[in-house]
């Protein structure tokens, strides 16, 4: 008699457990998918709110030496969105970031920019001079890439603002720095403009 109820008591135990597990892994996948809408775009990167974040990591990570902030705006962008709509100039957004992930290094993160058509690209343990040169070799592949809208090619330019981190950066610090540096290459368009001191 005392074993069957023993026998029953773990059997209830382990039906909780399981269900106890089955709930755990439900409200995890939840957690999981508000916490990616929370911090990712659209166009499938990270968006401004995971920026600052970020950036804090990353300043307070021993083995990141440095890393540069590219910040990136598509030259001329409201044309498109004016003559064909936002919903179909935000076709090219899309392409336009999948040829940039497609180029970028596998610990490069890259980020949506207050919405429209800014972006930013971090790159760890890289020095402003090597951002410099890996963002002239993306202006090139951007620049030769066929974008298409509405069966139409389009030719995208873009403009970069680089700086990178300094012992008492602060993400609004280097943000501002990188800011200065892109409105400087904007009045050019299609060029880069660093930032260093």
């Amino acid at each position: 008699m005392i074993s069957i109820e023993l026998n029953i008591i773990i059997l209830i135990v382990l039906v909780v457990i399981i269900l106890l597990g089955i709930l755990f892994w439900f409200f995890y996948k939840k957690y999981t998918k508000l916490r990616k809408l929370a911090y990712s775009d659209d166009l499938g990167i990270f968006n401004h709110r995971e920026i600052n974040r970020t950036i804090n990591k990353l300043l307070k990570e021993t083995s990141v030496k440095s890393f540069s902030f590219i910040l990136i705006d598509i030259d001329r962008f409201k044309n498109y969105n004016d003559h064909y709509g936002y919903d179909k100039a935000d076709l090219i957004l899309q392409d336009f970031v999948n040829v940039t992930k497609s180029f970028i290094r596998n610990n490069d993160v890259f980020f949506r920019y207050k919405n429209g058509d800014e972006f930013v690209l971090i790159m760890q343990n890289a020095k402003i001079e090597q951002a410099k040169e890996i963002g002239n070799r993306l202006r090139r592949v951007i620049a030769y890439h066929p974008f298409k809208i509405e069966n139409v090619e389009v030719n995208l330019t873009i403009s970069m603002g680089i700086t990178c981190n300094f012992k008492s950066d602060t993400p609004d610090k280097i943000r501002k720095r990188a800011e200065e540096a892109l409105h400087e290459a904007k009045q050019s368009k299609n060029t880069i403009v660093l930032i260093d001191e």
